[in-house]
């Protein structure tokens, strides 16, 4: 079994602000590569916070980090299940699925990716082959028997280490096994490192979404996941909400998944009445798998009646709940339609989503 530390227990000397808490779009820093972890089909994951702070991560464990950060990965990794344990800093977001796959495959009591330096390299005035260096970048993997052991060797001499690699070849003469790194791997270190991550990250796309539904009494009417009407409602197969199948079927085409009848069927009883609720909460566990967050939801609603005005901040509160998209992102413009569509509900939505 293989366990995952992720430090972000770091005060922020550098850039100013704790990084790994900075929002990027919809996510803190730290999430990125915790997504990464999960997507490799690591369980255990210890997150390493700093001292007095407390975070709710479903599926994750915490524990406070130390003074330096060889204290904050020893309690990480005291606190870890695994026979190896992968050390990296939530700082290195833009960590991808291939270099963590890499990293588990190759054999050896440390692993450490590293990089070529592209550029010349200078040390106390002079020149050195940079043939010669490595620049050395985390995700690390340990054997956690050997790290513990060799950390309590460092503590007692009073030894400081930067990274797993160099605290057990110092103190247990065991080189690591190296495997080649990935420039897009970089350190959030300075200011200017978010700001980097910020515009290589928030890769947008906008998708569209369509739906209409005719309208019919004796069936409750549902707008966004609520219920604004008991005396006539949307004719389908499901409750016929069309503003989540709208949404549904932009992000699901756009994964390439066909549409929203392709994956939820008229022809498959389990959903013969069954509340979109249901089809938005799958294709959004559909769209986190792939990376895939919404930033921004812009919905028209043309219904002549009711009046959704009554109900706006209910319907932006749920869709906001359902799509995980802060509030003042959901946009909800309910038309009359003039008097031109009284028998049914149509709705056009605009999705940006971030990669």
């Amino acid at each position: 079994m293989v366990s995952a530390v992720l430090l972000a227990a770091g005060k922020g000397k550098r850039t100013g602000v704790r990084k790994q808490f900075v929002r990027i779009g919809s996510r803190y820093l730290f999430e990125f590569g915790l997504k990464v972890l999960q997507r490799a089909g690591i369980e255990d994951i210890v997150l390493v916070l700093p001292p007095g702070d407390t975070l709710n991560v479903p599926g994750v464990r915490t524990v406070e980090g130390g003074a330096e950060r060889m204290d904050s990965v020893y309690n990480g990794v005291e606190a870890a299940k695994g026979e190896f344990v992968l050390v990296h800093d939530s700082a290195r977001a833009n960590l991808s699925l291939d270099l963590v796959k890499r990293i588990l495959e190759t054999p050896g009591d440390v692993v450490v990716p590293a990089i070529r330096p592209p550029d010349s390299v200078l040390y106390d005035g002079e020149y050195v082959n940079r043939d010669d260096v490595l620049l050395v970048q985390t995700p690390q993997k340990v054997r956690r028997s050997l790290y513990l052991e060799a950390y309590r060797k460092a503590k007692a001499s009073g030894k400081l280490y930067t990274d797993e690699g160099s605290l057990i070849l110092g103190e247990m003469g065991i080189k690591p096994v190296i495997v080649e790194g990935e420039r897009w791997n970089f350190k959030v270190t300075y200011p200017e490192d978010l700001e980097v991550f910020r515009r290589l990250k928030l890769e947008r796309r906008v998708l569209f979404g369509y739906d209409v539904h005719r309208l019919a009494p004796g069936r409750p009417l549902y707008v966004g996941g609520v219920k604004v009407s008991e005396d006539f409602g949307a004719v389908g197969h499901s409750d016929g909400d069309a503003v989540l199948h709208a949404v549904v079927d932009a992000l699901l085409s756009y994964m390439g998944y066909g549409d929203i009848g392709t994956v939820f069927p008229d022809s498959d009883d389990r959903w013969k009445g069954a509340r979109s609720e249901v089809f938005a909460l799958e294709t959004m566990r559909r769209a986190r798998e792939k990376g895939i967050s919404v930033s921004r939801l812009d919905i028209t609603v043309v219904l002549e009646r009711p009046r959704l005005g009554g109900f706006r901040n209910e319907i932006v509160a749920n869709l906001s709940r359902l799509f995980s998209v802060p509030e003042g992102n959901v946009s909800l413009k309910a038309k009359s339609g003039n008097g031109l569509y009284p028998d049914r509900v149509e709705v056009f939505a605009v999705v940006e989503i971030i990669l």
